[in-house]
């Protein structure tokens, strides 16, 4: 999974929770997307507005490889933003690094205020969230730096990690969702987990009592629990991948053995 994807669905799913991460303080209610710039068809990670009132653009860069040229990039991009909209807000560029080894620490420019740069190691950020880190604990996995002896703990710290999340009172659409984010960063972070084995770990409804299942048996389609959470997964990954969701129709009709396989290829590419 590119990890862009995990921090793009959690910060459009709650964008203060953006804020809260990096340590920065925007008053009012802010909506978060996407967005490529159509003079250079670059695509910006994130991009933030307030939606009830003036403040600053928010662009947002998750960067996860070795990039030297990441600030330079970064700033031409919202100078271009700038160029193609009529805005006079100051703007703010965060570049949150998934690894202090990919900040090159070639920073030149300071813009000038109220814009300005915020530039953050996602593992220093973590480190000062609270114990209860509300939405943001979809990222704890992310911050365990001992791959070999955290995976041991994994028993131990998922099913913590899941019922923070669950604390939370959130609907059970956004429950739902946060806990998809957790099990792919925990995949994520250890990457010879496979789904099945996190999700051993996690107190998952059952197949028959998901909207997937309910819509299946509405369908009058017996598939057993088996196969029912091997499309459950099928279609989640999908989504993480943001890939064509395969219908549920077209599923049900595979036998388990095609499914585990079309499971393994979509992990495969999970991992990348």
């Amino acid at each position: 999974m590119k990890t862009d994807a995990l921090f793009y669905k959690l910060f459009r799913l709650s964008p203060k929770s953006l804020f809260r991460l990096v340590g920065m303080k925007l008053d009012g209610t802010y909506s978060f997307k996407s967005i490529t710039l159509k003079t250079t068809e670059k695509r910006f990670d994130g991009f933030m507005k307030r939606t009830d009132g003036d403040g600053p653009n928010v662009f947002v860069e998750i960067q996860g490889y070795e990039d030297n040229t990441i600030y330079w990039r970064g700033f031409r991009e919202v100078c271009v933003w700038y160029e193609e909209n009529d805005s006079d807000r100051p703007f703010v560029l965060v570049v949150l690094f998934t690894d202090e080894k990919y900040d090159p620490d070639n920073q030149m420019l300071n813009p000038r205020p109220p814009s300005r740069l915020v530039c953050k190691n996602l593992a220093d950020c973590l480190k000062k969230l609270v114990k209860k880190a509300g939405v943001l604990t979809v990222l704890k996995p992310l911050g365990l730096s001992d791959i070999k002896k955290n995976r041991e703990k994994l028993p131990e710290l998922v099913p913590q990690w899941e019922e923070e999340i669950r604390s939370l009172e959130l609907s059970d659409n956004e429950t739902r969702e946060l806990t998809e984010l957790l099990i792919y960063a925990v995949v994520q972070r250890f990457q010879k987990l496979t789904l099945k084995e996190v999700e051993k770990m996690i107190q998952l409804t059952p197949i028959d009592q998901t909207v997937v299942g309910q819509e299946l048996i509405q369908m009058g389609v017996y598939i057993g629990v088996e196969k029912g959470e091997l499309i459950g997964n099928i279609r989640m990954a999908q989504r993480f991948l943001k890939r064509r969701l395969t219908p549920k129709e077209k599923l049900v009709l595979k036998n388990t053995d095609e499914l585990r396989i079309m499971l393994k290829k979509l992990e495969s590419a999970l991992s990348i």
